[in-house]
């Protein structure tokens, strides 16, 4: 008897951090736009300093740095040895996701290995007993834009290309919110163009009689 209850005991702690990963609660999300930009390696790695990810209620912020040492680095006889590679990220610097602000977060296969996003990815976000299952919807048809100065010839060096700057964006840019001063402004201003024609309509009555 007492080995069964062993056995019981034993499977329950086997079992317990599997129902504990279960209960986690989940929060999903739509991402709408994601962009990023990237800058020559200079050999830390990081070379694609933002990362930003939008969408109803949410913005994601991050960096990291994608394998390009071969071409992003130092001139480069041709383009031929261009290619887009994924992109690995190395922290999230801030993340909201439908109103709510994790100051703990992560996600998993974000960029595919030619460098697109991935049509979703998921990750842990905040600690804890406060810890949620994040899952994000992402846009399709991203691209990198490269763009590349001309290197003229210098001793062994025949000449070529030196990159400069790498952009990404996916999805369709949000509509900007006007601020609340723009619309002070503006309702200032319509109110004054209201008085004006007001005005004039008094005038004219006034010439008429």
């Amino acid at each position: 008897m007492k080995r069964l209850l062993w056995v019981v005991v034993i499977l329950c702690v086997a079992c317990a951090p599997c129902s504990y990963a279960d209960s986690f609660p989940t929060l999903n999300a739509n991402i709408t736009y994601v962009t990023a930009s990237m800058a020559p390696n200079d050999g830390s790695g990081d070379n694609v300093y933002t990362i930003t990810l939008i969408g109803p209620g949410t913005i994601i912020r991050g960096y990291g740095g994608m394998a390009c040492f071969e071409w992003c680095s130092g001139p480069i006889t041709d383009l031929n040895s261009v290619f887009i590679s994924q992109v690995f990220v190395a922290a999230f610097t801030s993340a909201t996701v439908r109103g709510t602000v994790f100051d703990d977060f992560s996600l998993s296969a974000l960029f595919t290995a030619s460098g697109d996003l991935n049509p979703s990815a998921s990750g842990p976000g905040g600690s804890g007993g406060t810890l949620v299952v994040v899952n994000l919807t992402l846009p399709c048809c991203g691209g990198w834009n490269l763009t590349f100065d001309t290197v003229p010839p210098n001793g062994d060096f025949p000449g070529g290309y030196q990159f400069v700057r790498g952009e990404f964006s996916a999805g369709t840019p949000p509509t900007p919110v006007p601020e609340p001063g723009t619309l002070g402004l503006m309702g200032t201003g319509l109110a004054g163009l209201v008085g004006v024609i007001r005005r004039q309509r008094v005038i004219r009555r006034g010439n008429t009689n």
